[in-house]
């Protein structure tokens, strides 16, 4: 008797062929598509909160900045708030120069309510004049404000 391989005799008794159906092939690509399209928007909306969050923290870290500089540099310490342009910067009014620029996330906008534009510090790091502003975001709106006191600002998300 003679033995031969198992896959030559699959191949040469039953007739299998080597490739795909076309049914197989579209059930394939139908579960790719549906998997697909349930990621995107997941991974959209994470994408936007981590750019929410990286903002809002890049924002306290750079109001913890002006207090500091003015407590132990000078008084001159700014922060100016731009809603026409979407920005902020800090300021050093003695030595005439700009420290940083930020701008606001693509369709951001800042709704300055009874803050002023310009937000400085006293010596003992509180804010001179208090005041609350908004940051509205595709998804969701920022309240913030910058209280009496010692406290630099608080964060709700609305």
């Amino acid at each position: 008797m003679i033995q031969l391989p198992v896959k030559s005799l699959l191949l040469e008794d039953s007739g299998l062929s080597k490739g795909y159906t076309i049914s197989e092939v579209l059930i394939v690509l139908v579960f790719w598509s549906i998997l697909l399209i349930s990621i995107v928007p997941l991974h959209n909306r994470t994408f936007h909160h981590i750019q929410s969050s990286h903002f809002i923290s890049q924002l306290k870290d750079d109001v913890l900045l002006t207090q500091q500089l003015t407590m132990q540099d000078h008084l001159y310490y700014k922060l100016f708030f731009r809603p026409n342009s979407n920005e902020y910067l800090l300021y050093d009014q003695k030595n005439n120069t700009t420290i940083f620029r930020r701008s606001l996330p693509e369709n951001w906008r800042m709704q300055l309510l009874s803050l002023e534009s310009t937000v400085r510090f006293n010596e003992n790091g509180v804010v001179t004049k208090p005041g609350t502003m908004k940051i509205h975001t595709p998804q969701t709106i920022f309240k913030i404000v910058f209280p009496f006191g010692a406290s630099r600002l608080t964060i709700e998300e609305l």
